[in-house]
């Protein structure tokens, strides 16, 4: 979900930008929840200050999401730092994700089990998902986004909230019309598993770097995401 030509990657973040990124990731698996800035400066021996300006060009770049007008994390993909769409229990602990793909994610990077959470459609009827062994257990539902890949930021909320599960093909079709939403690609769900795991895998275990836009079309292309709505460019 973090996405950013080279270019502009090479100007707006260092090396120790994505160390507090990588950081705060790792505090969020621990913790539950974001560190303050006080503590997050003295995990990493820098002034709160440098940690604020840090996570500001974090902000700029989409690499995180911020409170508006503060540094104050908000979403640090992928886990939400706000109740969303999906929770997820896990032995490491429980914790919120912003959609489907997201709450795999975090199991992919906790490397462990996990119950998620949701509903489908994000309407009145519940889905309970297990991952287990390293696999999102394939109940023969599917995965839906509505929002195409290249505008994913324009509203990162709004994109995650329109990404959700459904029981079949024929149910996205009817809730795309009674909500006016566009239909966009569907994913089984091995699919988004494997999608997620190569995406989130290693976040809290190798330094965290920001993917360019041709290192995350190249991750789709890997997946069989292909066609304008995968299209970053």
């Amino acid at each position: 979900m973090v996405l950013l030509s080279q270019a502009k990657l090479a100007v707006m973040l260092d090396q120790k930008d994505e160390f507090v990124r990588g950081a705060l990731t790792r505090a969020i698996a621990r913790l539950g929840y974001a560190p303050g800035l006080d503590d997050l400066a003295a995990e990493l021996s820098r002034s709160p200050a440098d940690i604020a300006g840090s996570l500001q060009r974090l902000g700029d770049a989409h690499a995180l999401l911020l409170h508006p007008g503060t540094t104050r994390p908000w979403v640090v993909h992928p886990f939400a730092l706000s109740p969303g769409s999906c929770w997820v229990e896990t032995e490491r602990g429980a914790y919120w994700a912003n959609c489907l793909y997201c709450a795999c994610g975090i199991a992919a990077a906790l490397t462990c089990d996990a119950h998620i959470h949701t509903r489908s459609g994000g309407e009145a009827r519940p889905a309970v998902f297990h991952v287990a062994k390293g696999a999102l257990i394939d109940t023969g539902d599917v995965f839906h986004l509505s929002t195409p890949a290249a505008r994913w930021w324009d509203n990162v909320i709004f994109a995650c909230a329109s990404f959700q599960p459904f029981h079949s093909p024929d149910e996205v079709d009817d809730w795309c019309r009674r909500h006016a939403l566009p239909k966009g690609a569907i994913l089984s769900l091995p699919q988004l598993w494997r999608f997620a795991r190569d995406w989130y895998g290693g976040y809290l275990t190798e330094p965290w770097k920001k993917r360019s836009v041709e290192e995350a079309q190249q991750l789709f292309n890997r997946h069989g995401l292909v066609g304008p709505f995968w299209t970053l460019t």
